[in-house]
């Protein structure tokens, strides 16, 4: 992938939307052997610590938010390109506050040919949208309805640079189609595959469903922190709400 990534590229010094990068969700999803009808539900979540832009005032907004693209997009964006641009927003001066989400959801929605948003979370607030992987509010499925399979260390490498990146993973499936070696299997088998998250995610929660053929599926990868940005794919074969939930170790 030509591009940014994997690149000496400095910061911009002023707001540089052109710096954007985006990826053809196909191109991975073709990668995958079986590829799952329902990996085009869910979303990713972009958890970004470092948004700041300046006002009229001179007054410097610095925040944290969420960003919301839906996994049913035909493009996402590259994450590399992603903090260059939000670092280009540093001295822009905004109208104010909801000027700037305003500026960003447009650009990235552009970018992805479908609605993205923008959530903005206060710095002091983070805590509140944050949790533990054993806590069943992270859970999409009910308790009594699906059997959930937890694990950290998830490990697969990128496709560029071929480092590794980590995750945890909450796995939930039918109770009646739940088979834990089988699961193991299917994470053990991505160990060393090189694909970006989502499609990492896309890939094991296809694997899963050839191997249960379960009723209900849902997939959560909570990934490690990179440049001020984690990113967390949730995909299911349920039709759910977007969550801007993150792990604390994230």
């Amino acid at each position: 992938m030509a591009g940014v990534l994997g690149q000496t590229v400095a910061a911009p010094g002023e707001y540089t939307p052109s710096i954007l990068e985006r990826i053809d969700r196909k191109l991975g999803r073709d990668g995958i052997e079986r590829p799952s009808g329902k990996i085009i539900n869910g979303h990713d979540v972009w958890h970004c610590y470092e948004l700041s832009w300046t006002l009229p005032n001179g007054a410097v907004t610095f925040t944290t938010g969420a960003l919301i693209i839906p996994a049913s997009s035909p493009y996402t964006v590259e994450s590399k390109s992603l903090k260059l641009y939000l670092n280009s927003l540093n001295a822009h001066v905004f109208e104010d506050d909801d000027a700037a989400i305003t500026c960003i959801e447009k650009d990235l929605s552009e970018l992805a040919q479908s609605q993205v948003r923008l959530v903005r979370v206060d710095p002091e607030k983070v805590q509140g949208i944050s949790c533990k992987l054993a806590d069943d509010g992270l859970r999409v499925g009910g308790p009594e309805k699906t059997s959930a399979y937890r694990c950290t260390g998830f490990r697969s490498l990128c496709p560029v640079t071929a480092q590794p990146d980590w995750a945890s993973l909450c796995i939930e499936v039918s109770a009646s189609d739940y088979d834990e070696s089988l699961i193991i299997e299917a994470i053990e088998s991505l160990r060393n595959h090189q694909g970006f998250h989502e499609q990492c995610v896309e890939d094991l929660y296809s694997r899963i469903e050839y191997a249960l053929n379960p009723s209900e599926l849902n997939v959560v990868g909570f990934f490690q922190r990179r440049g001020g940005i984690d990113i967390t794919p949730w995909r299911s074969s349920v039709e759910s709400s977007p969550r801007i939930t993150r792990l604390f170790e994230q």
